[in-house]
């Protein structure tokens, strides 16, 4: 049997990377994306604030991290948030088979 701390990791995981758009965009910066732009044209049904919104519980959760520079800020994956892409590569053949 599963065991209630199992579940509620699984259920505030699910908090963050649950919501629309979270994982496409994480997808994005594992595809080479650093800048608010590209992660846009990458997600084009997106809206600006829906992106901003998400990048900030990214970045608030740990999962990515804002660096300003000459040209504008540029955002980059943890450790956490590299530890995503078994995850989003396992989402996306799953849905490929099954939708």
């Amino acid at each position: 049997m599963k065991s209630y701390g199992q579940f509620c990791s699984v259920a505030r995981a699910l908090d963050l990377l649950g919501e629309r758009w979270t994982l496409l965009i994480v997808r994005e910066l594992l595809s080479g994306s650093t800048r608010f732009g590209d992660v846009r044209r990458g997600i084009p049904r997106i809206s600006r604030t829906m992106l901003a919104a998400r990048l900030r519980e990214l970045l608030d959760a740990g999962v990515i991290t804002r660096d300003s520079g000459e040209d504008g800020p540029t955002y980059a994956l943890t450790e956490a948030g590299q530890e995503l892409m078994n995850t989003v590569r396992d989402l996306g053949t799953w849905g490929q088979k099954w939708l």
